[in-house]
């Protein structure tokens, strides 16, 4: 098969692909799902920071206030107690 020809397809950008989604479905199409979205993701960040918020100010007394250790401990205290909450599925 000498000489044969590839074609190959050339992927539009993502400029592209935005241009062609808003002038096809409209601007709002960019949102679709936002809401069920933000339902699922906004208890668990309130819980995230509840934890984070009294891991916090538990830890201010063990180590100096507001320190880099106290920062890193909380966030992974919260982390870890979001991750194994019991779910009912």
């Amino acid at each position: 098969m000498a000489g044969a020809s590839v074609n190959r397809v050339v992927s539009p950008g993502p400029l592209h692909c935005l241009k062609v989604i808003l002038e096809k479905e409209g601007p709002r199409s960019l949102f679709r799902g936002l809401g069920p979205n933000l339902v699922g993701v906004a208890p668990s960040r309130a819980i995230y920071f509840a934890a984070y918020s009294n891991c916090k100010e538990k830890l201010n007394g063990v180590f100096d206030p507001d320190s880099t250790q106290v920062h890193m401990i909380s966030a992974a205290m919260a982390g870890i107690y979001c991750t194994f909450l019991p779910r009912k599925e």
